[in-house]
């Protein structure tokens, strides 16, 4: 049951890392196509800039849940890797339950409250003369961190599996 669980919450949590890597051609495009207009055509682009850090933004928060599934965030592990690993578990779910969820859940309830705060008003970036509305990066934002949340529980599964039948992490 925990082990289908985890595949759900997993599946759940990937999909949009995965699809955040797709971002990267868009990302291109725009990028090359300003440069292109800017310099050979001696016009640049209104829209280009921001498009280029909306989707570069995208594309970084949604990896994060991805990230943590692969276990490929950064980490000081001079003490870490020297544990068994039951120790490691205990250790991991210890942090994630409190430290992580507890900063993501506040996290994640704020971030929603500023992206329904940031669509009621009609709020738009200001960076450029496209001046796009905000309001669906902040509601990308608020995914990403909620995705993130969903992975961590997932982590505090695999880890109390691995404590009880001390064995790897899944």
């Amino acid at each position: 049951m925990i082990h289908k669980l985890i595949k759900y919450l997993e599946l759940l949590t990937c999909i949009p890392g995965y699809i955040a890597s797709g971002l990267i051609v868009p990302l291109v495009v725009a990028t090359c196509y300003e440069v292109f207009s800017r310099y050979v055509l001696g016009n640049s682009t209104i829209w280009a800039y921001e498009f280029g850090y909306l989707l570069m933004g995208f594309h970084f928060l949604l990896g994060g849940a991805l990230t943590l599934k692969k276990q490929s965030h950064i980490r000081i592990d001079i003490f870490y890797n020297k544990m068994k690993q039951k120790t490691q578990s205990i250790v991991d779910l210890t942090l994630y339950v409190f430290f992580i969820i507890p900063c993501l859940s506040i996290l994640s309830l704020r971030l929603l409250q500023h992206a329904q705060n940031s669509f009621l008003s009609g709020e738009t970036t200001g960076q450029s003369a496209w001046n796009p509305l905000i309001w669906p990066m902040h509601s990308i934002i608020f995914i990403s961190f909620f995705i993130l949340f969903l992975q961590v529980v997932a982590e505090c599964l695999k880890a109390i599996i691995s404590i009880k039948e001390n064995k790897e992490k899944i």
